[in-house]
């Protein structure tokens, strides 16, 4: 081959990488709210809502064998204002007699038999392709056989109750933290044409600043993040879009870094998404998967008792509603169910994105 005929050849695949590279496109994003998916209606809580903890904590002193007359007197003070009340609740655990926390022991608190949620419309995904009496039907794609169990596990529990419209007050609290006191977490898609169909990759990563808010606490959209090169909170994943949404073609696990408020390590198994590419250039829908429940429940047990007090009621009666609707990952030792199916909702607004060393990634 002559040096003239290697040279225009060179060329011609220099001219096809470049082609290649600029029809390629990326879009990135920064989640400016992350949450429990949530679909509440009147009735799927036929036996009632789950009582509030004025009236948990009365059945709760019954149930520590206190006699009614010793109840009576506890209560009086209301449950934030008396001493005596909390210090009870907080060690109403039972080991060998002896009180012991209730949130780091909660297997030692009598099972005050909360209900779950009966309903059969949940958002989330059908994880292992089967349909039976505990799935659910997704009220906006309308497939069946849906796994989320953390739903039916929280839904009749007055703080989770909500709509991905009307956020849940656990979850519009628990953001509200977050997104002032965690790094934020950063999204990538990647296709030759994203306004066709097509394959896509999937990053998510977290970022080294906080999310940047405009003044009435809306995250702020085109921003610039700077990727953490952490590999505990890098995740790439393979899907597709579809009529502007995008959808996982290969369900790995999944790892984020997030806050110990709420969950210390974020984590799942066989991971599904549904995100919407909208005409504003923001980005929303939702994020899947089995989840271990024990990590759900640390960052209820970290918070009591304030937590109990305040937001959520009876902690040990959360670890019970975990435990029982626990649906996958059962432990080889003894097959109980360590893992429990979710479904959490996310908004996006478009952000620059650069790497650790300033280089830029991509934006909007």
């Amino acid at each position: 081959m002559s040096e003239r005929r290697a040279a225009i050849l060179s060329l011609l695949c220099l001219a096809g990488l470049y082609s290649t590279a600029a029809a390629a496109e990326t879009r990135t994003f920064v989640i400016g709210y992350f949450g429990q998916a949530t679909y509440s209606q009147d009735s799927d809580c036929p036996a009632g809502l789950n009582p509030d903890i004025t009236v948990q904590y009365i059945k709760n002193l019954h149930d520590l064998g206190l006699p009614p007359q010793r109840v009576a007197e506890i209560s009086k003070g209301g449950g934030e204002g008396n001493a005596a009340l909390n210090e009870l609740m907080q060690y109403r655990g039972r080991v060998d007699g002896k009180p012991v926390s209730a949130y780091t022991y909660p297997a030692a608190v009598k099972d005050p038999m909360l209900h779950p949620l009966v309903g059969n419309v949940a958002y989330g995904f059908n994880l292992d392709g089967k349909d039976g009496p505990n799935n659910f039907k997704d009220p906006e794609t309308g497939e069946t056989g849906v796994d989320d169990a953390l739903a039916r596990a929280f839904g009749c529990m007055r703080p989770f109750r909500g709509s991905l419209a009307g956020r849940p007050t656990y979850w519009a609290w628990a953001w509200g933290q977050l997104k002032d006191s965690q790094p934020a977490w950063l999204i990538s898609i990647s296709g030759q044409d994203l306004s066709k169909d097509g394959d896509v990759t999937v990053t998510f990563d977290r970022a080294l600043h906080y999310l940047k808010s405009n003044i009435d606490g809306t995250p702020r959209a085109d921003t610039t993040y700077r990727v953490d090169p952490d590999p505990r909170s890098h995740n790439v994943l393979k899907g597709r879009v579809k009529n502007g949404v995008v959808e996982l073609t290969e369900h790995s696990a999944f790892r984020m870094l997030q806050n110990p408020m709420v969950v210390n390590d974020f984590q799942l198994q066989n991971t599904h998404m549904r995100l919407k590419l909208k005409p504003d250039g923001a980005l929303e829908g939702l994020l899947g998967g089995y989840q271990l429940w024990a990590d759900i429940y640390s960052g209820f047990a970290s918070g009591a008792p304030a937590m109990e007090i305040c937001i959520t009621g009876d902690i040990p009666g959360l670890y019970y509603l975990l435990k029982k609707n626990a649906d996958a990952l059962p432990d080889p030792k003894t097959g109980e169910n360590m893992g429990i199916s979710t479904a959490y909702y996310l908004e996006a607004v478009p952000a620059f994105v650069v790497s650790a060393d300033g280089k830029l990634v991509a934006g909007p």
